[in-house]
C-alpha cells in the first residue's frame, strides 16, 4: 500500500478526479488531504500589519505593501474548508483520508466552534500552519493546548508544518514559528497525541533541512513525534542527511508526501520515484516511507 500524507484540494487549480488522476499514476491508494483554516482578513488588523511591516525591516526587505499583497493573494489561495475536505472524503469512499484545521490565532470561541466542527465531520485530524495562519504556539499556548486536549479526548493526529513556506516564508524570519523546537513543550505535554511534524522542519529553497536538527532532536526524544517528507524528498537520496536521519531517528516514523499541487515541477510519481531510487536506504525502509508507517499511524492494519 502507497499513501501520501500531505495532499492539498486545491480545487482552483486541479479537480478532485485530477487528484485521483495523479494517484493512479502513481501508484497512490490513500491520499490525506488537509485542510487550512486561513484567514486574509487578518491582514487588516493594524497590529498584525506593523508586525509584517517592522520584519521587513529587519529582514532588509522595503517592498512591505508587495509583501502584504502577496501574503493576502496566497491565504486567499489556499484557504481549504473543513467542510470541502469532508466533501471530497465521503464522494471518494476509501480513497482519501480528511484532515481538518483550526486557525489558533482566532479567538477562543471560534477556535471552540471549529474543533466541534471537525468532530462533527468526522475528520481524522488537526493540520496546523504557523506560517500562513500567523502565529507563535508560545503566543497561543492557551489555544494551542485547547485544540490538543481535544485531540487527546477524541484520538486526533495533530500534523504541524515546520521549516519555510513559499513566497515571503522563504526568508527564514518570516517562518521562525515553524522552528520544531516551539514544539517541545506541547509534545511533552501531550504524550498520547501522535504529532506529524509536516517537512520535517527541512523544507526552505534558500538553506534546504533548515530545521531538520530540531525535528530530530524531538523525534529522537519523544515516541510520539512523526514526520512526513512532503516537499523535502531530498531527504532520502543525499548521503548527508540520509545518514543523520538513520542515526538519529531511524525510518519507521517517516512518511511520504508529496505536497501535491503546491510544489512546481514535481507530482505524485516524481516524488514516489525519488524515493524509491535512491541507492541509500534499504528495499524495507522504503516500504515503510511509502506507505506502511502511514497505515500504522492511521490503524489501517
Amino acid at each position: 500500500m502507497k499513501i501520501d500524507f500531505h495532499v492539498h484540494p486545491l480545487l482552483k487549480q486541479i479537480s478532485e478526479k485530477g487528484i485521483l488522476s495523479e494517484m493512479e499514476k502513481a501508484g497512490i491508494e490513500k491520499a490525506v488531504l488537509l485542510a487550512l483554516d486561513l484567514n486574509p482578513k487578518a491582514l487588516e488588523n493594524s497590529r498584525k500589519r506593523q508586525e509584517i511591516m517592522q520584519k521587513c525591516v529587519n529582514c532588509n526587505i522595503w517592498s512591505s505593501e508587495k509583501v502584504l499583497e502577496s501574503m493576502k493573494r496566497i491565504l486567499t489561495m489556499a484557504n481549504t474548508s473543513n467542510k470541502l475536505v469532508a466533501k471530497i472524503t465521503k464522494n471518494f469512499g476509501k480513497r482519501f483520508i480528511g484532515i481538518g484545521s483550526v486557525d489558533p490565532s482566532r479567538d477562543v470561541n471560534y477556535v471552540k466552534e471549529k474543533l466541534k466542527e471537525i468532530e462533527k465531520l468526522r475528520l481524522e485530524g488537526v493540520k496546523l500552519i504557523p506560517t500562513l495562519q500567523l502565529f507563535n504556539p508560545k503566543d497561543e499556548r492557551e489555544k494551542l493546548n485547547r485544540i490538543l486536549e481535544f485531540c487527546e479526548k477524541e484520538d486526533k493526529i495533530l500534523i504541524f508544518h515546520t521549516g519555510c513556506d513559499p513566497a515571503v516564508w522563504e526568508n527564514p524570519c518570516f517562518s521562525e514559528n515553524a522552528n520544531p523546537k516551539l514544539l517541545e513543550e506541547f509534545i511533552r505535554s501531550f504524550k498520547k497525541i501522535n504529532f506529524v511534524l509536516a517537512h520535517m522542519g527541512a523544507y526552505s529553497s534558500r538553506y534546504p533541512g533548515i530545521w531538520l536538527d530540531e525535528a530530530l532532536k524531538l523525534g529522537k526524544k519523544y515516541h510520539n513525534v512523526w514526520f512526513d517528507i512532503s516537499a523535502v524528498t531530498y531527504l532520502v537520496d543525499e548521503k548527508e542527511f540520509v545518514d543523520k536521519i538513520r542515526c538519529e531517528v531511524g525510518w519507521n516514523h517517516v512518511l511520504f508526501g508529496s505536497d501535491f499541487p503546491v510544489i512546481r515541477r514535481e507530482t505524485m510519481a516524481s516524488a514516489v520515484k525519488r524515493v524509491k531510487n535512491s541507492s541509500l536506504i534499504s528495499e524495507k525502509e522504503k516500504i515503510g516511507i511509502l506507505g506502511l508507517n502511514a497505515a500504522r499511524l492511521l490503524k489501517l492494519i
